[in-house]
């Protein structure tokens, strides 16, 4: 049986402007990335919350999901 894959790390950032959120990315053994276009906290928190799965599965051919 192969070891489970470790898991990205995905964490809502606010801008340092205080104009905005991101979602930082951080892939187990890759550099870090990050989603940006978020007015708000909850909006990022959601995207991490329903559309990362998604997105890690396109991100740099799946290779983290």
């Amino acid at each position: 049986m192969l070891p489970p894959k470790p898991k990205a790390r995905f964490e809502p950032v606010q801008l340092k402007s205080g104009r905005g959120w991101y979602v930082r990315v951080t892939p187990p053994h890759g550099q870090q990335t990050q989603i940006e276009g978020f007015s708000k906290r909850a909006e990022a928190a959601a995207w991490v919350e329903h559309e990362s799965g998604e997105w890690l599965k396109k991100y740099e051919g799946g290779k983290y999901a």
